[in-house]
């Protein structure tokens, strides 16, 4: 491959980059931020540069602010950073323009791309970092506008977004492919790099690689305080790469290590983002095939929406019996320690997290995530929730539960988790759960649906996108129910319709929209608690005598299927029978 042909694609790299971290690749003169090579000095006449000039120059507010610097091979990024810092000290010298980000990009298709960022602090170029940790990307617009502002040599990293995340996911996915790493073992290698390059630096050559991955993970959970000697071993056991399935896997690591550190893996960690839930939510949605493991994970949007519903607290004590990648533990975690104020607060919600999962590579994902956000004990217990020592120390120990059950698992239906997770919480306990729609409509669950409201108290159902969790095919609902407290029919049960959950299927992806009824609906729900009647466009109060006696309890019969838009209104058409319809 030719130097310039190299050249050419390191430039659609950073191109490519920059657009999806927010900068508009217009020219100035058309309302964008970006002048190439050939255009800086016709656009800035009084830049100060001579015919040698960077390949990008980035504007903030109409001025030049970043400039960043080419090179067609990975090895070369120490001489793409000094040039790029050299372009912005000779503009520096020679005009009345302040230039103190420099970028430099280096790399090609086979190895990757990486990426140095250095800020002008004073007068010394410093490595602009967030959280402690190098900036490894190209900086998105409001990342280079926030350390322009704090001119300390740091930012406020971003959180990648849903595209960045995606894109990263199919390459992976790709990668791991070439490499012929088994469908099943591949998200081992995920939470294995994590690991790694939370720890330090992974050295990528192809007879070191796999060495300094395990010694990083090793050393990363032999310095966690809080694990205990068994768990060390176990996840370490879990995690390390070794023996013939990933051999093939070194000439690679260079690759996915590039790929990692463009999603400021280390920055991001620090951050309070469940990065793996994430990751593996798009890995597993559009770069794998989810029958390899038989589980899906609930978006995280969606876990954060349960937790907002049952109100978690910092004195809750809170399980997951079938945890997966700890989403719900996470989002608990996260509302708890936002409200826990001291710290015996914080120890206490640290110590108040328990989940169960059965998968090996699964459950140290799990473990990880919380072991990321600093969760004190890491009560996750690589075992299944209906063996009897599970059972024993679980039993009406809990204030809050949270599930989202494998979806037709053979000799395990949905019912079973839903009936354990409910023993497990303590009287008045609260539960909400994501589950397959059709348990809560069919005949074949009318016994299961009327035994459980003679024993606890349904609050609520939310019917959820037929799309969520695409590409796998599964309409669901949210039953939120409160334990040992049987169903009166002197009450209400709540039921509503998410239509719009802040994402739309677009192009074989959901994409992030405006318009998200979640926050609308949790308002609602609680209103509903306190007694409220509700009617609203997508959420009403029913009578709860009409959910008892193994009765429907889906959301869809009460309330109007939306046909269409008009704007940003949803239009409907009149339900059959009842009182509650619409029409359009």
């Amino acid at each position: 491959m030719s130097k310039k042909r190299a050249e050419s694609r390191s430039r659609y790299y950073i191109r490519y980059q920059a657009a999806k971290r927010g900068w508009n690749l217009q020219h100035p003169a058309r309302g964008g931020d970006c002048l190439e090579e050939q255009e800086i000095l016709n656009h800035i006449t009084d830049i100060g540069l001579g015919l040698d000039r960077p390949d990008f120059l980035f504007c903030l507010n109409g001025l030049p602010a970043v400039v960043i610097e080419a090179k067609n091979t990975a090895t070369k990024i120490d001489e793409a950073i000094n040039d790029a810092i050299q372009y912005a000290e000779t503009i520096n010298s020679n005009s009345n323009y302040k230039i103190k980000i420099a970028v430099g990009a280096a790399g090609e298709e086979n190895y990757g791309f990486v990426v140095e960022v250095r800020y002008l602090k004073g007068k010394k170029w410093q490595s602009l970092s967030s959280n402690g940790y190098e900036i490894t990307t190209i900086p998105s617009k409001r990342e280079a506008d926030t350390a322009l502002l704090a001119d300390d040599a740091t930012t406020k990293v971003e959180v990648p977004s849903v595209v960045e995340f995606i894109d990263a996911a199919i390459e992976l996915s790709r990668i791991l492919r070439l490499a012929k790493v088994e469908a099943p073992l591949r998200p081992k290698v995920i939470g294995a790099l994590t690991l790694a390059m939370y720890q330090g630096d992974v050295t990528t050559s192809h007879d070191q690689a796999l060495n300094s991955i395990n010694s990083l993970l090793e050393d990363a959970i032999n310095e966690a305080v809080d694990l205990t000697p068994e768990k060390k071993i176990r996840l370490a056991e879990a995690l390390r790469l070794l023996g013939a399935d990933y051999d093939r896997l070194s000439a690679h690591v260079a690759k996915i290590v590039h790929l990692l550190r463009g999603l400021n893996i280390r920055a991001v960690l620090q951050t309070d983002t469940d990065f793996l839930g994430l990751f593996y939510e798009a890995f597993l949605r559009y770069g794998y095939d989810n029958n390899a493991l038989g589980i899906v994970f609930t978006p995280r949007h969606i876990t954060k929406f349960c937790a907002d519903l049952v109100s978690v607290r910092p004195t809750d004590k809170v399980i997951d019996i079938a945890c997966g990648t700890g989403g719900f533990l996470v989002a608990a975690f996260d509302k708890m320690m936002a409200s826990a104020h001291g710290p015996k607060a914080i120890l206490k919600v640290k110590k108040s997290l328990f989940g169960f999962d059965t998968n090996p590579t699964i459950w140290a994902l799990a473990t990880l995530n919380m072991f990321f956000r600093g969760d004190g004990k890491t009560h996750i217990e690589n075992q299944s929730c209906f063996e009897e020592e599970a059972k024993n120390s679980v039993e009406e120990s809990f204030t809050r539960a949270f599930l989202n059950p494998p979806f037709s698992q053979e000799g395990e239906p949905e019912r079973d988790f839903i009936d354990a997770s409910m023993r497990a919480l303590e009287p008045e306990g609260l539960f909400a759960t994501v589950v397959k729609a059709g348990i809560f409509a069919d005949d074949d669950n009318s016994a299961w649906r009327k035994e459980f409201t003679r024993n606890h108290t349904v609050l609520g159902m939310i019917s959820l996108p037929e799309d969520l969790f695409y590409p796998t095919a599964a309409p669901t609902s949210i039953l939120i129910a409160k334990a040992h407290v049987s169903h009166t029919n002197d009450a209400k049960v709540f039921m509503a319709r998410i239509w719009n959950d802040g994402f739309e299927k677009l192009k074989g992806r959901r994409v992030h929209i405006e318009g998200s009824q979640l926050p609308s609906t949790v308002d609602a729900f609680h209103r509903s608690l306190l007694g409220d009647d509700i009617h609203e466009s997508n959420a009403i109060t029913i009578d709860s005598n009409l959910v008892s006696d193994g009765n429907e309890w889906s959301p869809q019969q009460w309330l109007p299927q939306p046909i269409g838009t008009k704007g940003t209104l949803p239009f409907f058409c009149r339900m059959n029978g009842g009182n509650h319809g619409w029409q359009t």
